[in-house]
């Protein structure tokens, strides 16, 4: 009875812990951040390069592995060139006194204007049909339709030119002031922005027109397929984690007992960083919607200060993709540390591998919205698992904030103190400043405590509070180019939603307003749009009734007469299948002596022809046909012969008895 009793408890008690487990871990992955806005990144930077934020007037240095979203300004100087890195096969390269907008930045689409300049776009995996890239320049907008190579040089202020080419197996269409057509790859147009001609364009062959900035890019080109070659994407890491191919040449990939496989540093990649440590070397920016962002220094940090998490194991730091909890998708962070203030000073350490995520600028006002950036796809691609799964000696979870799992137990066992970073509160924010290590004592103190940001009021000040009081190293002067108040208008038509702009002008600018052609593709089965290239297509503004052809109802024109010649004979022509016939020998007639003479066959020339010889008629619908130019038709006489005699009897003796020609008879 007893023993039973004890079974069922166990059973039950089994049955409850069970669902708990996996009502955590459901809730753990369909875990979605408050702030999801699309991040890219500087990949590169050279010379002289300034960014504006949306909701600033003051203009910052560029830097490399500093975070891009929506809305920022771009701008170089006569020395100044960038890339920017979307994900990991989409990259924008900028040339000298060259300025880009972020007009939208989306999982569904990125939209840039280039009021100045010149840009080249690689994006080597592509489809128009699940994400779109859209380029305005000024009076003119070009829709990326195929992964390849695509430059637009919209030159400096007044241009009356704009120049887009295709190459590397490249499409797009291109839309003018009020046409629009499609550029094929190797092809270079260029469409006029100003003066008479403005919106036509010309083409020409784009392999005509390279130059320094077109090598530079190649140049990038290799060494980003190398690297992506070289990465672990759908092994250690997913897509979503893109930059993470910068890490091969960095460091090395170990596999630990704690934590699977985690990436480690060589120690030449950090000797140039006395005393380093993760989150030490860098600044902070202030990055909207975010908030308060780390840019890091290390050229290898982008994936590894904004993913997963940084582990303390037998005396090194590691870094893992990810934490404990997976999520559905590997969402970008501005920083994984969890951040107080103590004493007015600032400090902040690595978020530990068992923690959820620490939002410390959860207490800014900003945009509350998921910006319709949820992956609809499930699990990221691949599903990679570098880390172990769940095993005994897991820590009491606390569920708090909605479903959000959080462990209810200080950091001290698994941050050191030397993990914990400080600044004095009066400099966070203003510069590169000299970031230390507090007190031991404050640093375990600070090590003691379970991190809630839910607790207390606002720890940080927001951007507004600084007065404007930031270091030379991050606030600059307004770049030439864009003092002016003038603005250089881009694109066709204003872009009032996130959709893009293609399908509205392939409509009108195109198409003329009629639906495109729908094709059936004959692999699918499937009909799809045909924007007018693949076959006829229904012309002019109404259907004309089609005429039916009657034999009837055609003209014949009547040939003249012809003069009736006498009749050729000819041979028949022998065919292969008649039986052979031994010739005929036909028995000559017998000559018939006669007592006159045969009288001589006289020579008759031909009559004259009277009728002209047959001319060419024109068509009945011409009145006078044209002149020509046969040389008049010649009388000329038949050839001369001797006259045969005029009797053909025998001559007759005179009466004297000779002959008439003197002979006796």
């Amino acid at each position: 009875m007893h023993s039973t009793t004890k079974v069922r408890w166990a059973i039950l008690l089994l049955t409850v812990l069970f669902s708990g487990i996996a009502v955590l871990a459901g809730e753990t992955d369909d875990y979605i951040p408050e702030v999801t806005d699309r991040v890219a990144r500087i990949s590169f930077v050279q010379g002289d390069v300034q960014i504006k934020r949306a909701d600033s007037q003051e203009w910052e240095v560029v830097v490399m592995n500093l975070p891009i979203v929506e809305g920022d300004e771009i701008a170089t100087d006569a020395d100044g060139r960038f890339e920017i890195q979307f994900n990991s096969y989409t990259h924008l390269r900028v040339g000298q006194n060259a300025q880009v907008n972020i007009l939208r930045l989306k999982e569904e689409g990125i939209a840039i204007s280039v009021p100045l300049g010149t840009v080249s776009l690689r994006t080597t995996e592509f489809s128009s049909g699940r994400a779109y890239f859209e380029i305005d320049a000024p009076k003119t907008t070009i829709s990326v339709q195929k992964a390849g190579v695509y430059r637009v040089e919209s030159g400096v202020p007044d241009s009356p030119e704009v120049f887009v080419s295709a190459t590397e197996g490249g499409e797009a269409r291109v839309y003018s002031s009020d046409a629009g057509f499609t550029i094929k790859n190797g092809r270079r147009a260029k469409i006029f922005v100003a003066g008479n001609q403005i919106g036509e364009w010309e083409t020409a062959v784009a392999s005509r027109f390279i130059d320094e900035f077109d090598e530079w890019s190649t140049e990038r080109d290799a060494i980003i397929a190398k690297r992506l070659r070289d990465a672990h994407y759908d092994r250690y890491y997913d897509r979503d984690i893109y930059g993470a191919e910068d890490l091969n040449d960095h460091g090395e990939w170990v596999h630990t007992q704690k934590y699977g496989y985690v990436w480690r540093p060589y120690r030449n990649s950090i000797s140039q960083y006395a005393d380093w440590s993760p989150y030490r070397y860098g600044h902070w920016r202030w990055v909207p919607p975010y908030g308060w962002t780390w840019v890091n220094d290390e050229p290898w940090g982008w994936a590894t200060y904004h993913h997963g998490r940084w582990v303390w194991d037998s005396g090194t730091w590691y870094w893992t993709p990810y934490g404990y909890y997976r999520n559905r998708r590997s969402w970008w962070q501005p920083a994984l540390v969890v951040v107080r203030v103590i004493n007015n000073n600032v400090c902040w350490y690595p978020l530990p591998y068992r923690y959820a995520y620490y939002d410390y600028n959860s207490h800014y006002p900003r945009r509350r919205r998921h910006n319709g950036n949820n992956n609809p796809g499930g699990p990221v691609a691949g599903n990679p698992t570098p880390t172990p799964a769940p095993g005994p000696g897991t820590p009491v979870v606390t569920l708090i904030r909605g479903g959000r799992d959080r462990i209810n137990e200080p950091p001290l066992g698994q941050v050191p103190p030397g993990g914990v970073i400080t600044v004095p509160a009066s400099e966070f924010g203003r510069g590169k400043g000299n970031f230390g290590r507090p007190p031991l004592t404050v640093a375990q103190a600070m090590l003691s405590k379970a991190p809630d940001e839910g607790q207390g009021p606002p720890i940080l000040p927001t951007y507004g509070d600084l007065n404007g009081k930031v270091s030379q190293e991050i606030r600059v002067v307004r770049p030439s180019m864009v003092r002016t108040p003038a603005v250089v208008p881009t694109g066709v038509t204003p872009r009032n939603s996130d959709a893009p702009l293609d399908q509205e002008l392939q409509k009108s600018r195109i198409l003329g307003g009629r639906p495109p052609l729908l094709q059936v593709d004959p692999s699918s089965g499937s009909t799809k749009a045909d924007p007018g290239e693949g076959g006829p297509r229904k012309m002019g503004a109404v259907e004309r009734p089609v005429k039916q052809h009657r034999d009837e109802d055609t003209p014949v024109r009547q040939a003249p007469p012809q003069k009736q010649d006498s009749p050729v004979h000819t041979p028949p022509i022998k065919q292969d299948d008649e039986p052979v016939r031994p010739p005929r020998y036909n028995t000559p007639q017998k000559r018939v002596d006669r007592d006159e003479p045969v009288p001589t066959p006289r020579y008759d020339p031909p009559p004259k022809r009277e009728d002209p010889p047959p001319r060419y008629d024109p068509p009945p619908k011409r009145e006078d046909p044209p002149p020509r130019n046969d040389p008049p038709p010649r009388n000329d006489p038949p050839p001369k012969s001797d006259p045969p005699p005029s009797k053909s009897e025998p001559s007759k003796p005179d009466s004297d008895g000779k002959l008439k020609d003197g002979r006796l008879r």
